[in-house]
């Protein structure tokens, strides 16, 4: 009996469910029908939640490899900005090798500059 003869609020009371409910066949055929329908319509529900979840797990796949993508990107940037400092510290350290051996060069000119010197001086002192 509807709410308002009851002297309710007027408002219908809420359905259990939002399908209208079918009549139960009277055959067996029918029966088997409406079990088939039933099953139909909770397969085809299933296949709807699935699309919806392949479709957000598509979505999340694609800002991953975006995401991927990207770091791929930046990672080729860092490489060959390491590869680039590389050779830098390389050609430096070739450079100061060769530096070195000249002041060591010139510091041993400059030893026997000084003992020739000394030398030098010691003979005339005699």
């Amino acid at each position: 009996m509807p709410s308002w003869r009851r002297g309710g609020s007027g408002n219908p009371e809420p359905e259990r469910s939002q399908q209208p409910r079918r009549p139960r066949p009277r055959t067996r055929r029918g029966r088997l029908l409406a079990d088939l329908r039933a099953r139909l319509d909770e397969a085809l529900a299933r296949l709807d939640a699935h699309e919806k979840i392949t479709a957000e797990l598509a979505r999340t796949l694609a800002s991953h490899q975006s995401g991927h993508s990207d770091l791929e990107r930046r990672l080729a940037g860092l490489e060959s900005s390491y590869q680039t400092a590389l050779e830098e510290l390389r050609a430096d350290r070739k450079r100061h090798h060769r530096l070195l051996t000249r002041l060591q060069a010139s510091v041993e000119r400059h030893k026997r500059a000084v003992s020739a010197l000394e030398h030098t001086l010691g003979a005339d002192d005699q």
